[in-house]
């Protein structure tokens, strides 16, 4: 049985392929991560691979997936210059695990979310795990989808923020956010979940939350922690919610990184509680959270930034922003828009030559051609459309550079996005002006696709 672990260097990915390699003794694992890795059993096999990159997914994976983990949240950096959030750059990496696995025939998906409120003002983190499962579900694959909030373990980002707390504090002052309930799991009862659930059609289509003990607020969570660690702690709550002040002295507390803390810190305002009537095994949320402390191994760890292993290659900008889709349009519609605006709303400056299936940008005359577009057309479709970055005065030579415009959530949106890309200007000149430049065309872009879409609305009613 062919097996593939998405995130498989992340602490629950770890810990879940001993369980998956007693379960299926016979498979053969497939773990997917940044960087590349290595293992003394032959029956897993590391493989390093870009996510946002859909060919070097579909390279990366075998031509037949039984069963297939996603574990992948990207709160962290992707590049030296990141313009765009972790909800967009998510919706990419879900598109492209959604249309490369569904190639291979694959029987089962489960991924790992974040529990939700019933709600509908969510924080950005929150919509961001449901979005990721509506990607799934509209490219209709067979999916067991998994809620969990804050998940203890030795190598969990947010264990570690929530045991240096108490450790490095022995006076907390707890703000409104922290009388907020929520449902922790132990490591242990996440894995033994999602090894469960593998391969097993009754759970095909359904949604579970995972609960380790019950309801319990993140102040009662720190001292249960403290009288845990053996660790006498004074806790003053105050009736504000403060969240801007909040994940500044979390981050700085803690030292980790801001990619990982705010986000985390803004969900705080909603309860994220277990539902009752939608847990595998209803027996695990019974337990007191201090039981729950004896399934999970917590230590806190002294070195380097929680959440920053990963090194970005120097140099290099990932830009993502998301633009409304008026109705009845495409990616390729979009893509022909931006060609005949952008001259327009940059003219006289800018000049844009469309020959065929390449685009030229030149700075007052053909003769300054400061960017090169190039549509490739085996890897595009109407919903996608990739075009290589090819040459250009604003091109470094080293330039391996790609933007596409994708089609994402119902066909409510559509995300314009630039990979990998390498600028001829110095660094510091470029993000204050070429990099400042691209973020505000974009924006008047997004502008004129709203203005276009509100037409559309106007001309249906008349």
């Amino acid at each position: 049985m062919n097996i593939v672990v998405a995130g498989a260097s992340g602490f629950v990915g770890r810990a879940l392929i001993p369980h998956l390699l007693e379960k299926f003794p016979q498979s053969q694992i497939t773990a997917l991560s940044r960087n590349q890795q290595s293992s003394d059993d032959p029956r897993v096999e590391w493989r390093p691979c870009d996510l946002f990159s859909l060919k070097a997914l579909e390279q990366a994976l075998p031509s037949r997936i039984d069963l297939a983990f996603y574990l992948v949240h990207s709160m962290g950096p992707t590049a030296a210059l990141d313009q765009g959030s972790f909800a967009d750059y998510d919706l990419i990496l879900a598109d492209n695990f959604a249309r490369a696995v569904e190639k291979t025939g694959i029987r089962h998906l489960i991924y790992l979310g974040g529990l939700t409120p019933e709600k509908s003002q969510l924080s950005l983190h929150l919509r961001s795990r449901l979005e990721v499962e509506e990607t799934f579900q509209e490219h209709k694959l067979p999916i067991t989808i998994f809620r969990a909030g804050l998940v203890l373990g030795d190598e969990g980002s947010s264990s570690q923020i929530l045991i240096k707390l108490v450790r490095r504090l022995p006076v907390m002052i707890c703000p409104k956010w922290t009388q907020t309930l929520t449902t922790p799991v132990d490591l242990a009862t996440a894995v033994q979940s999602l090894t469960s659930a593998a391969m097993d059609e009754s759970c095909v289509g359904r949604t579970f939350d995972l609960a380790g003990c019950q309801p319990i607020t993140y102040v009662e969570m720190m001292k249960e922690t403290a009288r845990k660690m053996g660790l006498r702690r004074y806790f003053l709550a105050v009736p504000f919610f403060t969240p801007t002040l909040s994940r500044l002295w979390v981050s700085l507390v803690t030292n980790s990184s801001r990619d990982l803390v705010y986000p985390l810190v803004e969900s705080l305002e909603h309860p994220m509680v277990a539902r009752p009537n939608h847990l595998l095994n209803p027996a695990t949320a019974e337990r007191s959270y201090f039981e729950l402390l004896d399934k999970a191994s917590l230590k806190s760890k002294r070195a380097g930034r929680t959440f920053l292993r990963f090194q970005a290659q120097r140099r290099t900008v990932r830009s993502v922003q998301r633009l409304p889709l008026p109705a009845g349009r495409n990616a390729e519609w979009i893509k022909d828009q931006y060609a005949e605006w952008l001259p327009r709303f940059l003219a006289p400056f800018i000049g844009v030559e469309v020959t065929g299936p390449t685009l030229a940008f030149s700075l007052f005359s053909r003769r300054f051609k400061v960017l090169g577009l190039k549509l490739n057309s085996e890897r595009s479709d109407p919903d996608r459309q990739l075009l290589n970055i090819t040459d250009g005065l604003l091109v470094n030579r080293e330039n391996k550079g790609r933007l596409e415009f994708r089609v994402v959530l119902s066909r409510q949106h559509v995300l314009a996005a630039i990979h990998d890309f390498k600028p001829a200007l110095p660094w510091m000149i470029y993000r204050y002006s070429q990099a400042v430049l691209h973020l505000w065309v974009m924006k008047a872009f997004s502008g004129y696709l709203a203005d276009s879409t509100q037409s559309m609305h106007e001309q249906i009613k008349l």
